[in-house]
């Protein structure tokens, strides 16, 4: 630094102008030089400060993208479950009607059978139906919820 550079007048506190004298005087350097390096440590430091808070934004942005598609892939894997519960759930209606003629044929035959087997056929004929009637609730509170 020349003195053909600019100047600028400072005010200081005493207190300030003792701490900058000593950190000068510690420093081999004159009070002067001591203003500029603390002022280009300030600026630099800044920067560094800056650059670091870029790098944890990019970084937990990082994060929330990832978690992002870990919580994409779970609504995904819910709704792949749902479908399946809900074929399965289908498909248990149409077993349980299935079951139901079934047990009407064989209560209804001409050449009666046992009774041991009409009794067994009605019994199996009210679980069907009551299973039935069940999923039937089921699959209608679950259209419900997803409206």
């Amino acid at each position: 630094m020349g003195r053909a550079d600019p100047q600028l007048k400072l005010r200081l506190t005493e207190e300030m102008k003792e701490i900058i004298s000593a950190a000068a005087k510690a420093n081999g350097r004159s009070v002067n030089s001591e203003i500029v390096a603390r002022l280009e440590a300030s600026e630099a430091g800044d920067g560094a400060q800056v650059a670091e808070l870029k790098r944890q934004l990019h970084s937990e942005h990082e994060a929330y993208l990832r978690l992002e598609s870990v919580f994409d892939s779970q609504m995904n894997l819910i709704e792949d479950f749902r479908r399946v519960i809900r074929r399965a759930t289908e498909e248990g209606i149409g077993q349980a009607k299935t079951i139901e003629a079934l047990c009407n044929i064989l209560i209804s035959l001409d050449a009666a059978p046992s009774a041991e087997v009409v009794d067994m056929a009605k019994r199996l004929l009210e679980v069907a139906i009551a299973q039935r009637n069940d999923l039937t609730e089921t699959v209608e509170r679950q259209k419900q919820r997803a409206t």
